[in-house]
């Protein structure tokens, strides 16, 4: 077969858009014919895929066997037993829960007689002041720099500072809520 040929529809089986024919030639030819140099690695692929096509018709075929078993175990019954059973382990496995919680919390809450040892990580103190500054200083710088995408609102803010002026209006409108009330009733005077 001719090496081109043999490039084609090896670059169509790697794509995956052999036909069966085209598989089929070449099978054909890296089974039974002399094999180019170049065609080597492509023949193992190919021997390997038939042994092990030969590998598998030589296990038996079991599907109908279990259709049937499956069939004929279609109702499941379950034991009235059983959940009785798993009833019980449930309420033990929780009373275990709630004992080992008990003792846990007893021991690490309630138990004052083990204090925590605090360990200085310097031994000069005027060193450890030093970081602990530094430290802060970085943090606050980061902060600093966290709040500087807030500007625009700032700028919203001071514009609306001459609406607090109507608070003052919204002060009148209240004080003229009980005209409301001569409204209604003059409803009933005009009748």
């Amino acid at each position: 077969m001719d090496p081109k040929k043999i490039r084609d529809l090896l670059e169509k089986y790697y794509n995956g858009e052999s036909t069966l024919e085209e598989e089929s030639l070449l099978r054909e030819y890296f089974l039974n014919e002399p094999v180019d140099q170049e065609f080597i690695a492509d023949q193992d692929i190919f021997l390997y895929q038939d042994q092990e096509t030969n590998h598998t018709e030589d296990i038996p075929d079991i599907s109908e066997e279990l259709w049937h078993e499956l069939q004929n175990k279609s109702t499941h019954k379950v034991n009235s037993n059983n959940k009785i059973g798993y009833f019980y382990l449930r309420i033990a496995a929780s009373i275990i829960i709630i004992i080992g919680s008990f003792f846990l919390i007893k021991n690490q809450v309630f138990n004052k007689n083990t204090e925590i040892q605090f360990t200085d990580t310097y031994d000069n103190p005027d060193l450890a002041y030093q970081q602990a500054k530094e430290t802060l200083l970085y943090v606050s710088e980061m902060l600093n720099t966290g709040k500087d995408h807030l500007e625009p609102i700032k700028k919203i803010e001071e514009g609306t500072q001459p609406l607090s002026k109507l608070t003052s209006f919204n002060k009148g409108l209240n004080e003229l809520k009980p005209i409301t009330e001569y409204t209604k009733a003059d409803k009933y005077f005009k009748q």
